[in-house]
């Protein structure tokens, strides 16, 4: 019973660990997927500089609201159940969708679009633990100490960022 005392907490971070990453991989697979397709998609659209041309592409508001459930990225957030109601809905507060350069929130890294290019950029809260629409935040922390003297290692909250450029080809105007 000692030696599995010892054993428990060691196995429990190596079983939450491959729960941790492998949610976090399933999540950046699907977003940098969406982000990809998407700036395919964005590359042939015309009139992107218009905001209404841009949400009907992308199929969400920038603030993650959805308006046209027949986008590439709804169809991949839908299809690994990322949406509020699993296959549908919104995505959870604090999401964005960004078809660069014209919805820049004006961030350095937004300011990184090539002259030519169109960049999509989907950022989406990542937890372990935990419903990200409800907006309660819950991290995992495990302590491997006998004495309790070590802070114990948070498998943390963050919010998960991926983009994709493609060349234009469809000239556009960037105001």
């Amino acid at each position: 019973m000692v030696e599995m005392a010892f054993c428990m907490t060691f196995l429990l971070l190596v079983l939450i660990g491959v729960l941790f990453f492998g949610r976090y991989f399933l999540l950046a697979q699907v977003l940098l997927h969406a982000a990809q397709e998407e700036a395919k998609i964005a590359a042939r659209t015309p009139n992107l500089n218009d905001e209404n041309t841009r949400e009907m592409t992308s199929g969400f508001t920038t603030a993650g609201t959805a308006v046209n459930t027949q986008s590439v990225i709804y169809g991949a957030l839908a299809s690994a159940q990322l949406l509020s109601q699993g296959t549908s809905g919104d995505m959870p507060p604090g999401s964005r969708v960004e078809i660069l350069p014209w919805d820049s929130d004006g961030t350095a890294a937004d300011n990184t679009t090539p002259q030519g290019t169109v960049q999509v950029r989907i950022d989406y809260p990542f937890q372990l633990l935990g419903n990200p629409f409800t907006g309660q935040s819950q991290s995992v922390a495990i302590a491997m100490t006998v004495t309790g003297t070590n802070p114990p290692f948070r498998f943390g909250n963050f919010t998960i960022t991926e983009r994709a450029v493609a060349a234009q080809e469809i000239y556009q105007q960037q105001n």
